[in-house]
This record gives structure tokens, C-alpha cells and sequence, in this order.
């Protein structure tokens, strides 16, 4: 007997404060090229206060909520899959690193009987774990899954230099389960892979890029993100290609087309790339939608909020045919296709 699966519930849990392009330290950055924000496509994001919040907190938040909407207790959770791309400072302590919080995650939770597992696959990582999710339950290992996603991108961005634009943090938790329906849930997926351009986004250990020497202290040597000068003309030469591609392969399997498919949910890290996305696959504006203006790119939680903004719009509903498709730094590419059962949100 197949089981299939489906999202039960899905949270998210944003920090206290929001921040626009025109307020520091967005304000205060040097040398931002006049067709910055065009091609970014962002006015505002949210930023953890590390004196109140930590991407730890959001998770816990985001995972209480989610199991709550799911009709479940969290002793009856199986198995939990989290991520947070920060390397360090998840936590209140900003000086951890390794090991990532999963199990700390499953404790605060108090999920006793849950295996917890971190996953890390940059901006996809919500859609890796999802299908690491389904698989299980499919095999019947496992009937009731927490995936959760929560980043505090801005502990590694280097606040001189206009590559910190581009990012806001933020968390997402789903509960996934058994379909009710054998006609509902995962129906197909697709992944690949391609290092060539792995030079252009990087963590980097270095000092703040436009601080002056004789003002650098040790502690502002750091893990950066880094985001070569040509990357937004670079990533326009394979990033609008690989999306399109990996999406059209999971559709295929199952024999639809992109005009079979009732809305798509796409990562979001500029809105030029997410409507070059759009163009190959000739879609409709009413197909797709843009949360960047508004929340920034969450790096793997891009994806769930775009999700949890389609359906609190009314723009997806239960018995739609779905795609989820995007591109993560180094580089990866996933597509899945959902045909969605009754997800709950916060």
C-alpha cells in the first residue's frame, strides 16, 4: 500500500522589528549602484534583536504553533528537521556553532520520542526537508514530521557593504503527515546540482569590507556572506535556467505542464530572477507571487512564507495542484509538485 503525504499545518514567526531601505543601517551603506533595489526588488525586511530574540526562539515558536495547528501533541512527534544557515549565534549565546540546535529544538519542545536531524542545504533546505520528510513517511518509518527553518542570516552579513541588502530573517515549521487521500499530497520532485558558479556567494572569514584598517577590531573578523560584484549579472546566465529546468523535469514524471499546475510557490532572491522563473515557464502573473518587497530573501524560509502568504491571500486553496521550486548558493536546484490537502496556518 502506497502512503502518501501532506502537509498538516504550517507556521511562521517573524522577529519584532522590520526594517525599510531608508532607515540605518540600510541608510548608511556606501556606493549602491542606481539599479540596486530594481533588480532586488526590496524594500524591507525583519532583523532579529539579539537583546530579545534569537533564531532559536523563532523556532520553537514557529514549531509550537505549527504542531498545534496540526491536531498533534508533541509527544506524538516522530522525527524533527530543522535548519538555521547562521553559523553562529542561533542561540542566545552567540558563541555557539556546532552542533546545530536540532536536538536542543527537540528538548525545548519536549518532543521525547522525536529523532531530531539537522539539514543544510542553503536556500532550499525547507524543500530538501520536505522530501526527506515524505520518504520517511512513506516508507512507514515515521507518521508525524516537523520541518522547520529558521534563520538569523543577518548574524553573518557585513553591514558596509550592499550584499547585506538582500536578506531578512525569519522562521517557518510544517507537520507533515500521512495523506488522507492517496490523491493528495507529494505527487512528484526533482533536484541537480552544479558547482561552476560556486564562487559568487560564499561565506568568507574576513573584516567588514568598507571599515578602515586602523578602525578594525578583533571581533570584527567574522564570517561574512560575500557576494562577488558580478554576481547579479553572473547569476543571470545559469540561475533563470536551472529553476525552469528542475521544475519542468518533476512535471514531466507525472505528465502535467506548467499550465496544469494552479500556482507556483518560488524562492525569492530578486525579483528579476523570480520573473525570468515565471517567463521561461510562461506563466501568468496570477500564477506566482512576490513576498521579497516586504520580508526580504530568508534564505530557506523564503519558500514556506511565500507558501503561507499564497494561502492567507487566498491565492492557493485545498485541492489546488502546487509547484515549489527554487535555487540555493553553491549551487543547488529543487522543484516539487503538491497537490494540497486542508494545510492550517498561523
Amino acid at each position: 500500500m502506497n502512503i502518501g503525504t501532506t502537509i498538516q499545518s504550517l507556521a511562521i514567526k517573524m522577529p519584532s522589528k522590520h526594517y525599510s531601505n531608508e532607515v540605518p543601517p540600510y541608510s548608511e551603506i556606501l556606493d549602491v549602484p542606481k539599479n540596486w533595489w530594481r533588480f532586488w526588488g526590496i524594500k524591507g525586511r525583519y532583523l532579529i534583536d539579539k537583546s530579545v530574540e534569537s533564531a532559536e526562539e523563532l523556532a520553537f515558536e514557529a514549531c509550537t504553533k505549527a504542531i498545534s495547528l496540526g491536531d498533534a501533541t508533541v509527544g506524538e512527534i516522530d522525527l524533527i528537521l530543522c535548519n538555521s544557515t547562521c553559523l553562529g549565534g542561533w542561540s542566545n549565546d552567540t558563541s555557539k556553532a556546532f552542533p546545530r540546535f536540532a536536538n536542543q529544538l527537540k528538548n525545548r519542545l519536549g518532543c521525547t520520542k522525536a529523532v531530531a536531524i539537522d539539514v543544510e542545504q542553503e536556500c532550499i533546505t525547507f524543500l530538501v526537508s520536505l522530501q526527506i520528510a515524505s520518504n520517511f513517511i512513506q516508507t512507514g518509518q515515521y507518521k508525524r514530521v516537523l520541518v522547520c527553518s529558521s534563520e538569523y542570516i543577518s548574524g553573518v552579513l557585513d553591514f558596509t557593504d550592499i550584499s547585506s541588502t538582500t536578506f531578512g530573517d525569519g522562521a517557518a515549521a510544517a507537520l507533515v503527515g500521512p495523506s488522507p487521500s492517496s490523491e493528495e499530497g507529494l505527487m512528484s520532485s526533482s533536484y541537480a546540482s552544479d558547482a561552476t558558479f560556486y564562487e559568487l556567494a560564499l561565506l568568507k572569514w574576513r573584516y567588514p569590507i568598507n571599515k578602515a584598517k586602523e578602525d578594525r577590531m578583533n571581533k570584527d573578523y567574522w564570517s561574512y556572506f560575500t557576494l562577488d560584484k558580478n554576481a547579479p549579472e553572473e547569476m543571470q546566465k545559469f540561475v533563470p535556467v536551472g529553476v525552469p529546468k528542475v521544475i519542468d523535469k518533476a512535471l514531466k514524471k507525472i505528465n502535467l505542464t506548467p499550465s496544469d499546475i494552479d500556482f507556483f510557490i518560488f524562492h525569492q532572491p530578486s525579483k528579476i530572477l523570480v520573473n525570468l522563473w515565471a517567463n521561461a515557464l510562461e506563466l501568468d502573473d496570477d500564477k506566482f507571487m512576490l513576498t521579497l518587497e516586504h520580508y526580504g530573501c530568508m534564505v530557506s524560509v523564503s519558500m514556506p512564507t511565500t507558501l503561507y502568504e499564497a494561502i492567507r491571500q487566498n491565492k492557493v486553496k485545498s485541492g489546488d495542484k502546487i509547484v515549489i521550486g527554487g535555487a540555493a548558493t553553491g549551487w543547488g536546484f529543487g522543484a516539487q509538485v503538491w497537490k494540497l490537502g486542508n494545510i492550517k496556518i498561523y
